[in-house]
């Protein structure tokens, strides 16, 4: 499946997962710079996620940097 025949918890899901694991480090990789992840996000924008969700994501930029501060590892 693509585009929206892919349901919106699934297409919410993939962005949500790919912000936290570029911004996040791990044992086997550094986390990325915002700056990284942004412009990732950007050129993946309808391609590999929905344009509708990062217009959304990006109007909405301080509440998910606020979150991912609070719960922070």
């Amino acid at each position: 499946m693509k585009g929206e025949k892919i349901h919106i918890y699934g297409r919410i899901t993939a962005l949500a997962d790919v912000f936290d694991a570029l911004s996040s480090a791990r044992k086997y990789k550094k986390a990325w710079t915002d700056e990284e992840v942004f412009n990732y996000l950007k050129a993946e924008s309808g391609k590999h996620f929905d344009p509708k969700l990062i217009a959304l994501f990006f109007d909405n930029l301080q509440d998910f940097l606020d979150t991912r501060e609070e719960f922070k590892d």
